[in-house]
């Protein structure tokens, strides 16, 4: 399946509202995000938040400036901003915050959640649920996250009168498995221009024992769905000499629960590295592998394309719904076919030549000022809802 990311669902096709002058909404941001550890679902609130900064300095969007706030936890992390303050109320900082004070300390405002979750109490509010993995492999996450996700996901997915998510794949997920009706649920793909805005740093190369080596790079050992075992199955089967594959992540048991080291001949475990880091490793690197068994994006193949680096997927949608023909592909468990996409990559030249220019034409369809029209739009178009304006 190669859906076409200009369907009118999806954030390139999103145009702001013509009402926009008639009186811009007071909006806050859900900054829960910024106490817990940065991952997927933090990563997109994070670059639409400073895209939507962005905005605020355009003539289109300049009447939204001081009308809009991160409101966050009192331990929350700093964010600085131009023209987007961080505001921090509340004495808790998880749930209890989430659901009770952040509603009381921004009444009267649109609430913009950006992290899967929101306060089910409120109406008023676009609520961005981003993949229903919790429930398609409840295997991968702790009892406590999937207790709080299989309450709140299908209460705000019928109470908030803006849930959105961020692929054709994810929206009938979603109303499959949280029973939910999904049919008017908008799309808004996710960027991954983020990677661009950061100089490489080629000394990681050397540092990790890279420099003159050839290697395959995994992205997201931190979660059991990217796959790794068989990455790392495949790698061995193919039989390259002088090439290395190199692991990053570093997994977060309070969440995905506990997962062992993998100590294999030529894999290389290197942890968390910084966006300087994975750069250079993108731009070194023969391929990224990444065969995922489940994702509700995949924010790292469109990393990848962006740094002109072949990547390999599995036919799951909603990497292949991303990535279309501009990258390798085999079912995620089919380690014969995982190391023949290896075996030609390590060997033809040409071939990644042909990959690289394909995944950077794909991937300019993906860019953060694109998230943040259209999840504007959908404010405004709240806006209008509220004022009678049709």
């Amino acid at each position: 399946m190669n859906i076409d990311t200009r369907h009118p669902r999806y954030s390139e096709a999103v145009a702001l509202p013509r009402s926009i002058g008639i009186m811009p909404p007071k909006i806050a941001i859900n900054g829960r995000f910024l106490t817990q550890r940065a991952s997927g679902v933090q990563r997109f609130a994070s670059e639409t938040i400073k895209a939507i900064d962005g905005l605020l300095d355009t003539d289109e969007f300049k009447a939204l400036k001081g009308r809009i706030e991160i409101v966050a936890p009192p331990k929350a992390r700093n964010f600085p901003l131009k023209n987007i303050p961080l505001r921090r109320c509340g004495w808790s900082n998880g749930y209890i915050w989430e659901q009770i004070e952040f509603p009381l300390h921004t009444a009267g405002q649109l609430l913009l959640n950006l992290c899967m979750l929101g306060p089910v109490a409120v109406r008023r509010q676009v609520v961005v649920v981003h993949d229903a993995t919790v429930k398609a492999l409840p295997d991968n996450f702790s009892w406590r996250f999937r207790t709080a996700y299989g309450i709140l996901i299908p209460l705000l997915c019928r109470r908030a009168a803006r849930p959105v998510t961020v692929t054709e794949f994810s929206r009938r997920e979603i109303g499959n498995l949280y029973g939910v009706n999904t049919d008017a649920m908008p799309i808004c793909s996710e960027g991954g221009d983020h990677i661009l805005a950061v100089p490489a740093d080629d000394t990681a190369i050397e540092r990790l024992g890279l420099k003159g080596r050839n290697f395959f790079l995994g992205v997201g050992v931190d979660s059991s769905n990217k796959n790794i075992v068989k990455v790392v199955e495949a790698f061995h089967a193919a039989k390259l000499e002088d090439t290395m594959l190199v692991l990053t992540g570093a997994r977060d048991p309070r969440v995905y629960g506990h997962f062992g080291d993998i100590h294999s001949e030529g894999v290389r475990m290197v942890g968390y590295v910084s966006d300087q880091e994975l750069r250079a490793l993108y731009e070194h690197t023969l391929a990224l592998v990444f065969p995922s068994l489940y994702e509700g994006f995949g924010l790292p193949p469109v990393e990848a394309m962006m740094c002109g680096c072949p990547v390999v997927i599995s036919e799951q949608p909603a990497l292949v719904e991303v990535c279309g023909d501009a990258a390798l592909r085999c079912e995620a468990t089919d380690v014969t076919a995982i190391a023949r996409h290896l075996r030609a990559l390590n060997d033809d030249e040409s071939l990644r030549r042909r990959m690289s220019a394909a995944g950077r034409e794909r991937a300019r369809r993906f860019t953060w000022a694109a998230t943040a029209r259209a999840l504007l739009g959908y404010c405004f178009t709240l806006q209008e809802k509220k004022r009678g304006v049709t």
